[in-house]
C-alpha cells in the first residue's frame, strides 16, 4: 500500500510540473487588462486646443494614387505651435516623395519621435537630416547602440526616453516597454477630448502601451492611430485587445501599418463606431 501511496504521490507531482511547464508556453497570449478603468491622477502634461494626424507613409494605399506606399509608417503630428515627425518610414525616397506631394515642407519640422529601432521606422532619417541638421530625435534608451550611434552620425541631437517624459506642452514621449525590441509611443492631450496615442508598431500590445499612457500622464485616451502588431493574431486575441482598449476608455481606433486586415474587418463590422479607417495620406483632426 506504502509503494502504491508513494507512485501515486510520484504522478501527482509529474503532472503538476507538466501542467506548470505547459502553462509557460501561454505567457503571451493577450490578457484583460484591469476592466475598471484606474482612477485618474493629477498630470502635468498640459494640453492643446487641437491637433492634426497626417499619414505620410503607410503601407496602405492612398485611393487617389497620388502617394506611394512601401511598408512603414510615419506620421505628421501638427498642434498649434509644434510640428513633430513620429517615425520617418522605411526610406528617404518614400518620406521625401509623399511630403512633396502632401506640399510638407519638412524644415517646418520642430521635432522627430523615433518609436523602435527596426528599420521600417528609421529608413527616412537620413533625408530629414539633409533638411533640418541638428535636430532633436528621441529614441528610446533601449534601442541598441549601433542604431543610436548611427541616428548621431547623421547629426541630429539624440534624446534617450526611458520613462514617460512630457516634452512640449500638451505632448509627452510615452515611457518605454519591452516587446522585443523596446519601444515608445508619443501622446498629445487635446483639451476636452483626453489623449491621442500615435504607436509604431506596438510590439509589447497596444493595450500595454495606452494602459500606460493613461496611467503616468493621468489622463483618458481619445484615439490610438498606428501599427498595431497583429497581423495573424487569433480572433480571441482581436477581441480581447479591442475590449481592452474601450476597456481604458478609448473612444476611437485607427489601426494601420502592421495591424493586419482581420482587426480592420472586425472593428469595422463589429465595433464601427470606434473605428477610424486610414491609409497613407489620411487626416485626423481633432479639437476647436
Amino acid at each position: 500500500m506504502r509503494l502504491i501511496s508513494l507512485f501515486i504521490l510520484i504522478i501527482i507531482v509529474i503532472v503538476v510540473i507538466v501542467l506548470s511547464l505547459g502553462c509557460a508556453n501561454f505567457s503571451n497570449i493577450v490578457k484583460p487588462l484591469h476592466k475598471t478603468i484606474p482612477e485618474s491622477t493629477p498630470s502635468h502634461i498640459g494640453s492643446v486646443e487641437n491637433v492634426e494626424l497626417l499619414v505620410v507613409v503607410d503601407n496602405y494605399p492612398d485611393p487617389s494614387g497620388r502617394l506611394v506606399n512601401v511598408w512603414g509608417l510615419s506620421i505628421l503630428v501638427r498642434t498649434p505651435n509644434h510640428t513633430i515627425l513620429f517615425d520617418t518610414g522605411p526610406s528617404t525616397a518614400a518620406l521625401k516623395y509623399n511630403l512633396r506631394a502632401l506640399d510638407i515642407d519638412p524644415r517646418g519640422i520642430d521635432c522627430v519621435v523615433i518609436s523602435h529601432e527596426h528599420g521600417d521606422h528609421i529608413g527616412g532619417l537620413e533625408y530629414i537630416a539633409s533638411i533640418r541638421p541638428g535636430l532633436r530625435v528621441y529614441v528610446p534608451s533601449g534601442m541598441n547602440s549601433y542604431t543610436k550611434s548611427w541616428i548621431r552620425s547623421l547629426g541630429f541631437a539624440v534624446t534617450e526616453i526611458s520613462n514617460t517624459t512630457i516634452i512640449l506642452d500638451g505632448v509627452a514621449v510615452v515611457g518605454q516597454l519591452y516587446g522585443p525590441p523596446y519601444e515608445q509611443a508619443l501622446a498629445v492631450n487635446i483639451r476636452g477630448y483626453g489623449l491621442v496615442v500615435i504607436v509604431g508598431c506596438s510590439h509589447p500590445g497596444v493595450d500595454r502601451i495606452v494602459e500606460k499612457a493613461f496611467r503616468d500622464l493621468g489622463v483618458k485616451p481619445y484615439l490610438v492611430i498606428g501599427g498595431f502588431h497583429l497581423a495573424g493574431a487569433s480572433a480571441e486575441e482581436l477581441e480581447c485587445i479591442v475590449k481592452n482598449l474601450l476597456n481604458l476608455g478609448t473612444e476611437y481606433i485607427a489601426p494601420i501599418h502592421c495591424s493586419g486586415a482581420s482587426l480592420r474587418e472586425l472593428l469595422n463590422q463589429k465595433y464601427h463606431e470606434h473605428y477610424i479607417e486610414c491609409h497613407v495620406g489620411s487626416v485626423i483632426r481633432i479639437g476647436k
